[in-house]
């Protein structure tokens, strides 16, 4: 299955290995960022943090070749812990990527979490498909 994603990482383009880590917000789905998750995985042994996320996201990170045992899971109960949360993360320079579920950032927030990503040389993104409440109609 891995042979598979790099496969696939090389027909989409991406330049997975010499990638400059960096903070990637505005990410719509994790489906269109696991190929390019997996080849930078790869890489090293360091800690995969996924904060904020439903269970469904580790168990696709799994399928995808990731193992479950490099996976750290953090839980946020609001968007004050998931974006403290995410900038102690990139801060501890323990993890290779940092996977964000984060609503709506304040600039301010932005630029904090692309400087913590740039000085420990972390891959992060910030994805923004947080379930949506039930439409009322």
């Amino acid at each position: 299955m891995r042979n598979e994603y790099f496969n696939v990482m090389n027909e989409l383009g991406f330049d997975v290995w010499s990638a400059t880590p960096a903070l990637e917000s505005n990410c719509q789905h994790i489906e269109s960022l696991l190929p390019r998750l997996q080849a930078l995985s790869m890489r090293t042994h360091q800690w995969i943090t996924v904060i904020g996320a439903r269970r469904e996201v580790i168990e696709q990170l799994v399928a995808a070749g990731i193992s479950r045992t490099r996976i750290r899971w953090v839980h946020g109960r609001n968007q004050d812990e998931r974006e403290w949360a995410t900038e102690q993360a990139l801060l501890a320079g323990t993890s290779s990527i940092v996977l964000s579920w984060l609503g709506e950032l304040s600039p301010r927030m932005q630029q904090r979490l692309k400087m913590a990503s740039k000085v420990s040389q972390t891959h992060s993104f910030v994805l923004n498909d947080l379930p949506s409440p039930t439409p009322l109609h």
